[in-house]
């Protein structure tokens, strides 16, 4: 198989290893390398032994990114504060890769729900509930023999337990919920934010760790997740006001992020923050507010 044999095949399978990768880790640039790292791979390996060339490509970016993310998750536990996976934008993306694939993106609040499992039951059920592969391809990809690959699948499910239903959600419901918070804050309406909000919702604030600098001004997040509903009307009441006061050129505007309409809110051209509900029925279960700058660089406005 020639050099340029082997980039064409590559690139038909290009947007799938990247849709992979960013599942797996929830990091835009860090799926961008390992895809990255498979092209090398691929180019340098011995393709006229390989019998299904797809599946080898799926298992080399699989194997790249179960190993960083083993990597990353001794990282994580020096993470000060609350650690969300990175939004990927649709309209805003900063690579074609990443606008063609959002579709394939799984919500925010699915993406948080997988750091339950380890590296390799994440792997397999990502392949086998999202990209519909079967028993057998599993098999040859991970090496293992089918019945080794469903007992990990059902692992998985079990420490996911029931919470995976949740997250099958119809976008103009999802973007009519959205609408109704966004004027609930706006008017400041207690009676309407009650209404939206599940009793037992939690608000979760990715800050970087630390603070992001805006014009000489320290913003920080939540180090902890917000519990309960009250607490978290009372905050959005109260807080959200003098933030929006705080922000200089301050604008806002709803985009697609992770297949699901979400808030980003800028200074300027600069994003400041993104806001991504989690929905259950026609109730907000989940709040996810992101402000850690190195996760919204892909959002900054041409």
């Amino acid at each position: 198989m020639n050099t340029n044999a082997r980039s064409d095949l590559f690139l038909e399978y290009k947007a799938l290893l990247f849709s992979i990768a960013y599942n797996m880790l929830g990091n835009i640039d860090a799926a961008e390398d390992m895809v990255q790292d498979t092209f090398l791979k691929w180019m340098e390996a011995d393709t006229d032994a390989v019998r299904n060339r797809k599946a080898f490509l799926v298992k080399m970016v699989t194997n790249a990114s179960i190993n960083y993310l083993s990597s990353a998750r001794i990282k994580r536990e020096k993470y000060v504060g609350i650690w969300l996976p990175e939004a990927l934008p649709d309209h805003h993306a900063s690579t074609t890769i990443a606008r063609i694939e959002s579709y394939h993106a799984l919500s925010i609040g699915m993406l948080v729900l997988l750091e339950k499992l380890t590296p390799q039951e994440r792997a397999i059920f990502l392949l086998k509930e999202i990209f519909a592969y079967d028993y057998d391809e599993l098999a040859e990809i991970f090496g293992k023999t089918t019945d080794n690959c469903r007992q990990i699948l059902k692992r998985a499910k079990e420490n996911l337990g029931k919470d995976t239903r949740r997250f099958k959600v119809d976008m103009k419901v999802h973007e009519k919920i959205l609408h109704n918070f966004l004027q609930a804050v706006a008017e400041g309406s207690m009676e309407d934010l009650i209404h939206l909000l599940k009793e037992d919702i939690m608000l979760f604030a990715d800050g970087g760790g630390t603070y992001f600098t805006l014009q000489d001004q320290r913003i920080t997040a939540f180090p902890k997740p917000i519990e309960g509903r009250d607490a978290i009307v009372r905050i959005l009441l109260t807080l959200i006001p003098k933030f929006r006061q705080s922000i200089p050129d301050f604008n806002q505007e709803t985009t697609i992020v992770n297949g699901m309409p979400a808030l980003i809110t800028y200074s300027g051209d600069k994003p400041v923050t993104l806001v991504a509900l989690e929905t259950d029925g026609d109730e907000i279960r989940n709040i996810y507010v992101q402000t850690n700058p190195d996760k919204l660089k892909h959002f900054t406005k041409p």
